[in-house]
């Protein structure tokens, strides 16, 4: 069982690859996704002659399976990952390379866990008033509106699924072929292609920069959980911050609905202030205690190439 679930170490995409990998998440996953939710919406018996004649409500229908809609689609690309590392294992000039193998250095499973914690919801704090420039997108006033209506489907899609899959495609699988490489590259790329798959400026801006820490953490401690983790806090604590105040609006931006809460500006920037604060010194802490220049990315035959280099001249 255990060999099963270790295939996808054997893929290694480079740049091609990765598009590749992108083109089957859009393509094969889209169509994949709206098949099996029109499946399941006429299976329940949604889809009334009225709902048929209706492409509004045909769409809000399909749409409401937000958990259905998103596991059909990553498990496209993820199945894809799989049989291309399948067929490559059979391959003996083939290296793996794991997709987790963690080294955290000076850290402790528990401390590191905190860390992580405590940066990456003060960096969502940093990252609010570039946010606060675009419009929030139609789908995400949905998912909030969603929080109250199908909780259980909102943190099952947002807050577990999406940390999962992303995870294991952008970091887990892309990141990982392209780190025998340059690392500033391979992070920067998946970093790049996370903030595209969100598909809105919203999102995919921030996206871009919560996904180059994404890519460094994981590139200094090998640890897909690590990053699953960051992702998980991130997209839940936008969950509970809806569910715990549902009187905040969708529509408004986070300064605003800080505003309406408590009479002023202040608590927003002091939030932000204190959020630039410990991402730094979360980030010198990582930067000082997390091994510096792993080689666990590297398959055996670059670390023998670089050996052999290295050694000096009889």
């Amino acid at each position: 069982m255990s060999a099963l679930f270790s295939k996808p170490k054997y893929y290694r995409p480079g740049f091609g690859g990765s598009l590749l990998i992108l083109l089957v998440l859009f393509v094969g996953g889209g169509i994949f996704s709206a098949l099996v939710s029109f499946v399941a919406a006429m299976a329940s018996g949604q889809l009334t002659p009225e709902v048929l004649s209706d492409p509004q409500m045909l769409t809000e229908i399909i749409a409401g399976k937000l958990s259905l809609m998103y596991f059909a689609q990553m498990i496209v690309p993820v199945l894809f990952i799989w049989l291309v590392g399948n067929a490559r294992s059979h391959n003996p000039m083939v290296s793996p390379v794991k997709v987790d193998a963690p080294h955290i250095g000076k850290f402790n499973f528990l401390t590191l866990g905190l860390l992580l914690m405590f940066l990456t919801l003060a960096v969502g704090w940093v990252l609010d008033p570039v946010t606060s420039y675009f419009p929030i997108p139609d789908s995400f006033k949905s998912m909030f509106e969603n929080i109250s209506n199908k909780p259980f489907d909102t943190i099952l899609s947002v807050a577990i699924m999406a940390p999962l899959f992303e995870e294991f495609i952008l970091r887990g699988t892309i990141e990982r072929g392209l780190l025998s490489g340059s690392s500033w590259a391979a992070i920067l790329w998946s970093a790049l292609l996370f903030g595209v798959i969100h598909m809105n400026f919203w999102q995919a801006i921030p996206a871009f920069i919560i996904g180059c820490l994404l890519g460094w953490v994981y590139y200094r401690t090998h640890s897909i959980w690590a990053v699953i983790f960051m992702h998980f806090v991130n997209n839940f604590s936008s969950i509970m911050l809806y569910w715990v105040l549902p009187e905040m609006d969708a529509e408004a931006s986070s300064r605003e609905n800080m505003k309406m809460l408590t009479g002023t500006d202040l608590w927003y920037w002091v939030l932000v202030g204190g959020g630039v604060v410990i991402t730094v010194l979360g980030i010198v802490l990582l930067n000082k205690y997390l091994p510096k220049k792993p080689q666990s990315f590297k398959p055996k035959e670059v670390l023998m190439s670089e050996q052999m280099t290295s050694e000096p001249e009889a």
